[in-house]
């Protein structure tokens, strides 16, 4: 009975807790970014204040790079989204025939008609539809009819014809003017948002001393020293991890950029920086973003070779990504379980969508420091972790462990 208790209350809270940050994503969200953020930059803000600036030019320069850097690559995906919509047109064009020879094979194998994607409509096609369709009409007839009732009956008729021409008017332009402003106000808000979260950032750097010293006033005498480790600790997992990740997007952007041009990929430059992007997400943003680049070697009417070179790239990318990269570029700073690593992410996405996948590892590597410096909630973390060699009887390793151990060291011995 007890045990249904505490599970009742469990559940209570988690729901009321996660419900919570949903409501608050507006709050909290640029607040957690902004955290972490702060932490990537902090090496860079020391570094100008190690040259005799001060600090508040040193956090304002420090803001200013990592703003400038996201400025950037924004335009730089906006400049291939650019072209890759101007180019929609010839790529619809060349799935229409792919498309039909689905349909066909669906209908004739299960008796089902598959119907086409919206954004392949052809939306010429139904204007001309329309247009047919008025064009039916005898103009000729209506001119008769309307000579019929005498010029008497003409204003009248014409009035309401008048009046619902404008109200439809009123209309459409009503439309169109909440649908722009719609789109103003997202616009305005993401950017609010955006340049909220950089003013959280150099206010955090500015007065770190400040909120440090807060944290430590709040904690006993005997666990100051305690204290200080869990945020020295959680400090080096979001500088490791996430200043680790922005590189390793940028070489796999590299990777996948040579290789899909290679295999002959349009829009190579767009794919590959979506498929490095979604990378945050492991294992789920692996799989998209192999699917996103075989779909365009398809488009691009690379056939079956495109698709294995575009395999090929893949494979080659993620083997130096788990085997050479990752080792040396993010470490192993955030031990996290693979179970919980999936959980996480999917929770993160459900919380506060593309954003909370990206902040949830991290987030996650914090909460695990500060549970295992904890005695009454160390088991938890300690499930949070990855498996420690000898928790098993057997001490035998995978073949792809054993790949990664050889690798790792002939790296370190070329490196000494």
């Amino acid at each position: 009975m007890r045990i249904l208790v505490y599970f009742t209350l469990l559940s209570v809270g988690l729901s009321a807790f996660f419900w919570g940050i949903f409501v608050a994503q507006g709050f909290l969200a640029p607040l957690v970014v902004a955290i972490l953020l702060m932490m990537v930059v902090l090496p860079i803000s020391k570094w100008f204040e190690k040259k005799g600036i001060q600090r508040g030019w040193a956090s304002f320069l420090s803001t200013l790079s990592i703003l400038l850097f996201f400025v950037i690559i924004s335009g730089i995906v906006g400049l291939q989204v650019k072209k890759f919509s101007g180019d929609w047109p010839e790529i619809k064009e060349r799935l229409k025939p792919n498309i039909e020879q689905a349909q066909n094979f669906v209908e004739e194998n299960t008796g089902m008609k598959m119907q086409i994607p919206q954004f392949l409509e052809d939306s010429e096609g139904e204007s001309d539809k329309k247009e047919n369709t008025n064009e039916e009409g005898d103009p000729e007839a209506n001119e008769e009819d309307s000579s019929e009732n005498g010029s008497d009956s003409a204003p009248k008729s014409g009035a309401p014809e008048q009046e619902a021409g404008s109200s439809s008017g009123e209309q459409g332009g009503g439309s169109m003017l909440q649908t722009a402003g719609g789109y103003a106000m997202s616009f305005f808000g993401f950017l609010g948002t955006f340049l909220l979260t950089f003013i959280y950032v150099f206010f955090f750097l500015l007065y770190r001393k400040k909120f440090k010293t807060s944290i430590l006033k709040m904690a006993a005498d005997h666990n100051r020293d305690e204290t200080r480790e869990i945020i020295s600790e959680s400090l080096n997992i979001a500088q490791h991890y996430l200043l680790g990740r922005l590189l390793l997007i940028l070489f796999l952007a590299i990777i996948y950029t040579i290789g899909l041009t290679i295999s002959g990929v349009e829009q190579a430059i767009l794919i590959s920086v979506l498929a490095a992007a979604l990378s945050l997400m492991p294992f789920i943003g692996n799989m998209v973003g192999y699917g996103l680049a075989v779909i365009m070697a398809f488009v691009s009417g690379s056939g079956m070779t495109g698709v294995l070179g575009v395999t090929i790239t893949f494979a080659i990318a993620q083997f130096i990504e788990s085997y050479i990269l990752e080792p040396y570029v993010v470490g192993e700073k955030v031990n996290i379980n693979p179970v919980f690593t999936i959980i996480v992410v999917v929770l993160g996405g459900a919380v506060w969508g593309i954003m909370g996948m990206l902040v949830a590892i991290p987030v996650l590597g914090i909460i695990k420091v500060v549970f295992d410096h904890i005695p009454v909630l160390e088991p938890i973390g300690y499930l949070l972790g990855e498996e420690n060699k000898g928790d098993d009887d057997e001490d035998e390793e995978g073949f792809f462990k054993k790949i990664k151990i050889w690798v790792s060291d002939k790296f370190s011995k070329g490196g000494s």
